[in-house]
């Protein structure tokens, strides 16, 4: 399996060994609906005629972009890494980015910042702190690995970065959803205002996104496409509303085995991740 260069919030990688049996891999195209960093489309990019990349932060698809076609986001991005001892120029790199974004000021952001975690407040103005951390041997040894690889399909890769609700439905196709966390579900079943779990890319999560998400899904389901859904169902006693919704509708669930409480701070919580699909 082939790793991406992004240590990314989310990302599905040390999962994928339990997703990629799981696709309908009959369909000629498919779409990775909120990408993040990446590693589901780059491992299945040879089992489909055609891939859409989607994901609502342009600068990310813009790194993905990047990489797919030249080495110039690399060098630029080696310019501006801090180095991981120089808070200061982290700062003005922030600040920098937030006045002018760019792929590789978000790239170089992400490689520094604290955990490798994109955090944006609700003006949607990267806010994550110093993390010690620079471009390394690592990155390096990612990124060549992924660009070897990926360039190989450029040819059949379409990049785009819209609100999930803005892409097109169409027949002959597997939509695979990894979706921010979404909100929690009340006690009389309706959404509740506070989302299962707290993720630095949330602010792009609005209030009515949990249930165009659902509504998006089932015109996926109507039109005989195929869908699949991964996510966290359960979280400290929290249950996500759309996640319960679609379980309730009587797609096929299936929980994926994966202990969070290894890579959480706060140890003990019963954390339940699973996927849901219509085939």
């Amino acid at each position: 399996m082939i790793e991406t260069p992004f240590n990314f919030t989310g990302s599905k990688y040390k999962l994928l060994s339990q997703l990629l049996p799981e696709f309908d891999y009959s369909k000629n195209t498919f779409v990775d609906v909120f990408c993040g960093g990446g590693s589901v489309y780059t491992n299945v990019v040879d089992k489909y005629n055609q891939i859409e990349v989607n994901d609502v932060i342009s600068d990310l698809i813009g790194i993905h972009k990047g990489l797919m076609y030249s080495d110039d986001i690399i060098t630029n991005t080696k310019l501006i890494c801090p180095d991981k001892t120089d808070d200061v120029s982290y700062g003005i790199l922030r600040d920098d980015y937030n006045n002018n974004p760019s792929p590789e000021k978000l790239w170089a952001l992400m490689l520094s910042c604290t955990s490798n975690m994109m955090r944006f407040n609700q003006k949607f103005k990267f806010n994550q702190t110093f993390g010690k951390r620079s471009w390394n041997t690592s990155t390096e040894k990612k990124v060549e690995d992924f660009k070897r690889h990926i360039r190989h399909y450029s040819n059949k890769i379409i990049f785009n970065s819209k609100p999930f609700y803005d892409l097109d439905i169409k027949p002959n196709t597997m939509y695979y959803l990894d979706p921010p966390y979404g909100r929690i579900k009340n006690s009389d079943g309706s959404i509740g205002k506070k989302q299962i779990s707290e993720a630095g890319y949330n602010s792009f999560w609005k209030e009515d996104d949990d249930k165009k998400l659902y509504e998006f899904i089932h015109k996926i389901n109507e039109v005989g496409s195929s869908f699949m859904v991964s996510g966290v169902l359960n979280h400290n006693r929290l249950t996500c509303w759309m996640l319960d919704k679609l379980t309730n509708d009587g797609f096929n669930k299936k929980s994926l085995n994966f202990d969070y409480n290894k890579v959480s701070r706060v140890g003990d919580k019963e954390t339940i991740e699973v996927i849901i699909k219509n085939y």
